[in-house]
Formats: structure tokens, C-alpha cells, sequence
């Protein structure tokens, strides 16, 4: 039934270094006299287990509050370690409360100088810092909040390169002066190739996103499909005293350093000063597929004045108000955007222009994915639908849709789309590994000899998988839902 697999030379030392892997497990009625390697005696503190644990462990946080004073800073120090938190039977997760720490510079939350390190479904409440303060690389942090901290709430510096952030939100962060605090921030001596996935910025006193450096230069930073809105507002609704811009694409002290800024499908609305922002950065700036609405002003770059070498390219791109005062884009290459002719964009293109603060805040999906919402998504019948140029995005229909979501519906019929690539984690597994894909979807897990190993439905979007019965070795996962089937590997220790 399947083809035989050859291990490469970085499989194997993957699955060798896994060989002798731990699962550390923390609640907050456990003890830290306790061995933390069962779960039925777990550590009582998420510090122990991170003192205990080495290359390649698993450290699973039961849901429940753990509280930090002064001094509690976390420190991830070792490399390719797994922190996963986990969701109680009321949806709760673990809430990291940092708020008794004191307003002070480097009282962070937690700080992850290690690299290859996956943290997965974590709050992280009101440090004094930086909720969360990477420099180490290759780290993925996904489905995390990161609100009230008196700073940025999850920030990447001292040279951090290729981490991913997916599925995160940021909220609530305001500094004493309230001009620093940002929802997220790739900035200041920060490394390059960072991408930020899914994520939310909202009510920052600062900016939703900043990538002000110094005195890092000519890096790249990626965004696809983030949200920012509500910045350069206070958790009250009041204004802050903060720059208030959503997406600040770079900026610098003489304004000579370049941050080459690439946004995909993002969403800028409601922000005080500015949605999209170029802040004198001279390096390239694209826009593709992106939205602004209801921003002081919602797109402000001026190609003109880049470094040598440096472009900008805006495509595929919306507002609903065409006018210079809401459009500051100056020169580069602009093309089948809502301002450009032959379009004429209004409101009437759009199922809906107006959101409410409890739409756009949300419960994000089972799997961390963001909210369903008709906000900005086009109408059937507007000439912005299949109006745009191929720019190697997923698209519906015979060409893009202009603006940041490609409707579903072509021609009046519900369109199914691709089957989604499937995310396996962690991977290598001792035995127990999550499965993202939708919920609904046929689950069937084979060894190499074609043999039926595990079959079950998922039941949401996020499922738990577990083959701890199983022999070592690599696995098949087949995925069918609608007709259509996919493929993964697991390999499994144990």
C-alpha cells in the first residue's frame, strides 16, 4: 500500500535524539518534590520543569493559574524543548500571572534565548516587561496571549532569527509613558526572516506591530493573514498617548536603516494614527492582498525615498474610502488595487463595513485558527471578486479577489476549497501527538507494511492522537474528508 521510506542522516539524529525524551507534567496542586513525570505526579511549578528538562523533552501544563512576584522571570535556556499547554473540560488554559511583578526593564515574563523550542497554548498575564522576549532561533510559538504586560507583549530581539509566531494575540499592553508598548514587535537588534501567522493586535497603547530598529539593518520580517485594530487605545477605550498606528513596517533613529516589510491577507482597521505604516524605513515594503478601513490614515508609504535596490509593491489591495487624505501611497509599483482604475470600491461591495469590539475579540477556533466573520469579506456580485493578478496566494475562482479574504462563493455556488495541509505535533512523538486539520475528518493511521494501526473521527479541529501502544518506528496518517485524502508521517518513539 505504501512505498518503503529511507531514513536521511537529519531523520535519524531527529528520532536518536528523541530515544531518551521525558514528558514533564505540571499542575498547580502538584509538587515540585514530586518526579513531574507522571501525571498523576506532576510538578507544581512550570520553573521546576523547565530546570529539569533537556533536549528534545515534552513539558505539558495542566490548566490553572500560576503566579510569578518579582524575580520570576522563566528562563528557556536549552534548545528544542516542547512546552504544550492544556485545555481544562470548561476551555480553560493555563494563565501564567506575571501581574505582581514590578513595572521594571527585563522584569519579562519569559525569556527564550534557547532555539528549536515549540511553546503551544499559553496566557501570559501583565509582566513588567515584555511578556514574552525571544532571541534565540527557529523557536514557534503558537496559539499564546500575551495581554497587560507593561511592555510589548511578545517581542523578538538580540539578533532572533526564522522564529514563527502563529495564532497569537496581543493585547491590553501599555508601558508607563505609553509609547512603547506594542501588541508585537520584531525590532531594535532583532534578527532576520521572522514570520508572524494568524496573529491579533488590539488596544496596544503604542502600535498593533512595530519594527523600529537599531541597530539591526536590510533584515526581513513576514506577516500573513494578522489582524491589527484599536491601536493607540487603552484597555478603557480611551486614547493613549502612543504613536497608535497598527502595522509600523520600520523606522529608525536617523531613518537610514532598511526593514523590508512583506504583508499577505492582513486586516488593519479602527487603529488612531495609521493602518499601514512605513515609519521612514527604507527598505522594500509589499503589500499583497491587504485591507484598511477606519484608520487615521489607512495606507502611508512613500516609495520614493528607499534605498537603492529597495521597491514597493502594493497589490490586490482594498479601502472603501479612495482619497488622498486615507491614501498616502507614493510611487513603486501599484496595481489592481480598490483605488486604481477601473474600480470604484464602497461600502455596498461588502457583506458587512461595521464589526463590534466582541466580533473582532472573539474565541478563536478549537485550533487556534482565528474567528469567522463577515467584516470585509466581498459580496457576491461585486466586481472586486476574481479582479485581481496572481500573486502566488491561495485564491478562489479564475483570479484573486481584491482585499485581505478570497470568498467562498463563485457563481453563487459554495466553493469547497483545497483539502489543508496537516500539521502533526509534536514530531517525533513518544506516543502522544496533536493533529490539526477539521473537525469531522477520517483519521487512519497505518505502519510501513499497510497495516490499520488507529481509525477515528476527529472531533474538532485540534485532535489528540495517541499510538503510546504502538512499536517505534514510522507511521502513515491518511486524512479524508469530502472525497479528497492527505498524507502525513509520524515518527514514533517510545
Amino acid at each position: 500500500m505504501f512505498r518503503s521510506f529511507l531514513f536521511s542522516t537529519t531523520a535519524l539524529v531527529l528520532l536518536f535524539s528523541h530515544v531518551f525524551a521525558k514528558d514533564y507534567f505540571v499542575n498547580s496542586s502538584g509538587s515540585d518534590a514530586n518526579s513531574g513525570t507522571l501525571i498523576t505526579s506532576p510538578f507544581k511549578t512550570i520553573e521546576k520543569s523547565i530546570a529539569s528538562a533537556l533536549v528534545g523533552d515534552f513539558i505539558y501544563v495542566a490548566a490553572g493559574t500560576y503566579t510569578y512576584g518579582n524575580g520570576g522571570t522563566l528562563k528557556i535556556t536549552q534548545s528544542n524543548v516542547t512546552i504544550i499547554g492544556q485545555t481544562g473540560p470548561n476551555g480553560e488554559r493555563p494563565l501564567l500571572d506575571f501581574s505582581s511583578m514590578p513595572l521594571l526593564n527585563s522584569n519579562y515574563g519569559i525569556v527564550l534565548s534557547g532555539s528549536n523550542c515549540k511553546i503551544f497554548g499559553l496566557d501570559i498575564k501583565g509582566a513588567g516587561d515584555n511578556g514574552l522576549s525571544i532571541s534565540g532561533n527557529s523557536n514557534i510559538i503558537e496559539f499564546c496571549s500575551f495581554f497587560e504586560c507593561r511592555d510589548t507583549g511578545c517581542q523578538l530581539k538580540g539578533g532572533a532569527t526564522k522564529n514563527q509566531i502563529i495564532n497569537c494575540d496581543s493585547y491590553y499592553n501599555v508601558d508607563a509613558s505609553q509609547g512603547n508598548a506594542d501588541g508585537f514587535a520584531g525590532k531594535l537588534d532583532v534578527g532576520d526572516f521572522n514570520i508572524f501567522k494568524g496573529c491579533r493586535a488590539w488596544s496596544n497603547s503604542d502600535d498593533g506591530w512595530d519594527g523600529y530598529l537599531r541597530p539591526a539593518d536590510d533584515i526581513t520580517t513576514t506577516l500573513e493573514n494578522c489582524w491589527c485594530f484599536k491601536n493607540g487605545y487603552l484597555k478603557s477605550g480611551a486614547a493613549s498617548s502612543g504613536n497608535g498606528n497598527g502595522f509600523k513596517m520600520g523606522g529608525s533613529d536617523n531613518k537610514d536603516l532598511r526593514h523590508n516589510f512583506i504583508m499577505k491577507n492582513c486586516l488593519a482597521f479602527d487603529n488612531r494614527v495609521k493602518g499601514f505604516d512605513q515609519n521612514n524605513s527604507k527598505g522594500s515594503t509589499t503589500l499583497l492582498n491587504c485591507t484598511a478601513i477606519n484608520n487615521g490614515i489607512d495606507y502611508s508609504v512613500d516609495g520614493t525615498v528607499l534605498a537603492a535596490g529597495k521597491a514597493l509593491t502594493v497589490t490586490n489591495c482594498l479601502t472603501t474610502k479612495n482619497t488622498s487624505s486615507n491614501i498616502a501611497l507614493i510611487g513603486g509599483i501599484q496595481t489592481f488595487n480598490s483605488w486604481q482604475s477601473p474600480f470604484n470600491c464602497t461600502a455596498d461591495d461588502f457583506e458587512t463595513v461595521a464589526i463590534t469590539f466582541e466580533q473582532a475579540t472573539a474565541k478563536r477556533k478549537s485550533d487556534g485558527s482565528l474567528p469567522d466573520i463577515s467584516f470585509m469579506h466581498l459580496k457576491v456580485g461585486s466586481d472586486l471578486i476574481d479582479a485581481g493578478k496572481d500573486v502566488g496566494l491561495p485564491f478562489n475562482g479564475i483570479k484573486p479577489d481584491l482585499g485581505c479574504f478570497e470568498t467562498s462563493v463563485i457563481n453563487g455556488t459554495e466553493n469547497e476549497g483545497i483539502f489543508e495541509k496537516t500539521t502533526l505535533f509534536p514530531n517525533p512523538t513518544n506516543g502522544r501527538f496533536f493533529i490539526r486539520n477539521r473537525q469531522g475528518t477520517l483519521l487512519k493511521v497505518y505502519n510501513l507494511q499497510g497495516k490499520l494501526m488507529l481509525e477515528q473521527i476527529a472531533e474538532s479541529d485540534l485532535q489528540l492522537l495517541d499510538l503510546k501502544d504502538n512499536p517505534a518506528g514510522m507511521y502513515v496518517v491518511a486524512l479524508q474528508l469530502n472525497g479528497k485524502t492527505s498524507y502525513a508521517i509520524i515518527i514514533l518513539m517510545n
